[in-house]
């Protein structure tokens, strides 16, 4: 098993992932060029136009969206639904879908299975983490015939160790989850990136690439929630990944 921190390439207002587009994936998260792609701080209409130009652009006829809530529910995806089904990870095996995952500050999980067109992805912030949702979209994904040998798994940009800072009763709650509080100058700090990798390890996908772009600090073009304007105003991007029909 490997976790390896990788320097995520920007390409067209876009950060892609080389582990997985070196596998034949289309995978990445979106920056600010792309317009807001979720939320409340941008009208409806405006962040529906931004996803479909997004998917154009890479070649698929749209992004499968789900309704996220911070939990651990993984769903299957073989299209489009309406309404967006309540979960926080789907998976498909079918080639030519785009999985869209929304985030302002969560860490987006992007996972491929290297055998299969088997894609799938999660939405991890400090409660989905809590939750395991990274792990349950790993059982989804072996359950339905995956190999977790097989997979690969990046980990996308999220608010990073360096900015991640959270109170005692927080504090204590994540504790359980193993040695990802850092202490530093009278504060605590959560490590999403390193407990999702744990968790992501300990089910055996055997490579787990790390981005390492913190969405406050990172210095990339990127909105985040905890870094929102004065008036509380902040876009969101999307992490994505799919598989272009052969």
């Amino acid at each position: 098993m490997s976790v390896a921190s990788v320097t995520w390439i920007e390409r067209d207002g876009l950060l892609r992932s080389p582990m997985l587009g070196s596998r034949g994936f289309v995978a990445g998260f979106t920056t600010r060029a792309q317009g807001s792609m979720a939320g409340s701080a941008y009208p409806l209409d405006e962040q529906s136009r931004n996803r479909a130009s997004l998917a154009r652009s890479l070649g698929f006829p749209g992004v499968i969206r789900i309704k996220q809530v911070h939990r651990n529910a993984v769903v299957r995806v073989e299209g489009p639904s309406e309404p967006w089904p309540e979960a926080d990870g789907l998976w498909t095996d079918r080639p030519g879908l785009l999985l869209g995952i929304a985030a302002a500050d969560c860490v987006p999980v992007l996972i491929a299975d290297t055998r299969t067109a088997m894609v799938g992805a999660a939405h991890a912030g400090w409660q989905g983490t809590l939750a395991r949702v990274a792990e349950r979209l790993v059982a989804a994904m072996t359950a339905a015939g995956a190999d977790a040998g097989d997979l690969i798994a990046a980990i996308g940009p999220s608010i990073g160790p360096c900015c991640y800072t959270i109170d005692d009763a927080r504090a204590e709650l994540l504790a359980p989850l193993g040695d990802h509080l850092r202490e530093r100058d009278g504060r605590v700090f959560f490590d999403l990136w390193s407990a999702n990798a744990a968790q992501l390890a300990s089910l055996g996908v055997p490579e787990i690439e790390v981005a390492g772009i913190c969405t406050k600090s990172g210095g990339a073009d990127l909105w985040s929630y905890r870094a929102r304007d004065a008036q509380g105003r902040y876009g969101t991007q999307l992490g994505f990944i799919g598989r272009e029909r052969g």
